[in-house]
């Protein structure tokens, strides 16, 4: 089962981001021995998958980038939006009314903690996924 984790985000110090250096598989690659993949861009993580995802921004977070969303199958029953910066107001009440129609409860928090919430619920086998806003 996927599991998110940012492990080497950009608030990490240097020893660790040597070891994630000396741990990548090729220099360029994002994947190292232990078969973890490093991303540092914005994602969508479903239980078993993830894609990149275009937002940099919490005003770029719309119905419309959730789009992905309405197509994962089985339905979700939990969307957490993780971003550091509150959406807007007009936007999320849109996301959450139209989530609301397909059975979609949405919750949006910081980064950290949709992703743990995102990791426990996944973990118990929850229709659940997570779109992370990380900046560029």
């Amino acid at each position: 089962r996927g599991m998110v984790d940012f492990s080497s985000s950009s608030s990490s110090n240097n020893n660790n981001n040597n070891t994630n250096r000396n741990n990548k598989l090729e220099e360029n690659s994002p994947v190292d021995k232990s078969g973890e993949v490093h991303v540092n861009s914005s994602i969508i993580a479903f239980p078993h998958s993830c894609f990149l995802w275009r937002p940099t921004c919490a005003k770029e977070v719309t119905l419309e980038s959730l789009a992905i969303i309405g197509l994962y199958q089985p339905s979700l029953e939990y969307l957490f939006i993780g971003c550091d910066a509150a959406l807007p107001p007009r936007e999320l009440n849109k996301i959450k009314r139209d989530m609301k129609e397909r059975g979609v409860v949405v919750d949006q928090m910081d980064v950290m903690n949709a992703m743990g919430t995102f990791n426990v619920l996944n973990g118990e086998d929850r229709r659940v996924a997570v779109a992370l806003v990380l900046s560029a």
